[in-house]
């Protein structure tokens, strides 16, 4: 029997699981069928994984996201599960604490601005505004995949395919939801929401920032700096663009 070696510790192995970390001996390359199937394999399974990760992602980011690409998967949570549990959880505590979430607050200048304009927002929009502002979680999932479109665009000298920055993206939506989550509480106590907001988005920027510079392993900090803001900014436009279609189409 031929011999292997885990790719998650690295142990010598001869049959189908790793003897001393248990991680099957073949980790499948990333693939579309094998994030999907995630989905139902670890999106409700809160273990060991969750805390281990929460402070490897903490303080080894982009190593950490690094390792799970390159097979070390076992004591890691899922990507898709990571960021959608910490969302959910995220979510839940915005309402324990009566605080809204970004996504509420997007819809709510969409909103205002529709009056300024003195155009009607339709029933039919109104209902979308309410159910993805009442999903979080389902709506953080469905803006990560247009945050890995604009980073792929804004990193596409970097060698990455989708699905890498589409695992990237969901780790650090996940992360940036836990640190939306400690702001919420300290917010209880700072209760000037100008500057809790303004020290939210700074603190999760930064965090975004710090991993995609030493992802991709910046040799000029300054241009990938610069590309970590215009992955942003692509997502944004993406993001208007979608929901505008869709208001459009619903109007007409």
């Amino acid at each position: 029997m031929t011999s292997k070696y885990c790719k998650n510790c690295d142990q010598k192995v001869e049959h189908k699981y790793c003897a001393f970390c248990g991680q099957k001996t073949s980790v499948q390359p990333l693939s579309t069928s094998r994030i999907i199937k995630e989905i139902s394999d670890n999106i409700f399974q809160i273990n060991h994984g969750l805390f281990f990760s929460i402070k490897e992602l903490t303080l080894r980011p982009a190593q950490s996201i690094e390792n799970y690409l390159n097979g070390r998967r076992k004591q890691y949570f899922q990507p898709i599960a990571y960021a959608f549990t910490l969302a959910t959880l995220f979510f839940i505590l915005t309402k324990l604490v009566e605080q809204s979430t970004f996504i509420d607050d997007l819809f709510e200048g969409f909103t205002l601005s529709a009056e300024d304009r003195m155009s009607a927002v339709s029933d039919a929009n109104t209902r979308i505004i309410a159910w993805l502002s009442n999903n979080y979680a389902y709506t953080t999932m469905l803006v990560a995949p247009i945050y890995a479109l604009a980073s792929f665009i804004a990193f596409s000298n970097n060698k990455r395919n989708y699905l890498e920055h589409l695992v990237v993206n969901l780790y650090v939506t996940g992360h940036q939801s836990l640190i939306y989550g400690i702001m919420a509480v300290i917010g209880l106590i700072v209760t000037n929401v100008d500057v809790m907001e303004l020290i939210t988005l700074s603190v999760s920027m930064l965090y975004a920032t710090t991993v995609f510079v030493k992802f991709f392993k910046a040799k000029h900090i300054v241009v990938r700096v610069l590309q970590v803001m215009l992955s942003y900014l692509i997502a944004l436009i993406i993001f208007v663009l979608m929901i505008n279609i869709i208001f459009w189409f619903n109007n007409t």
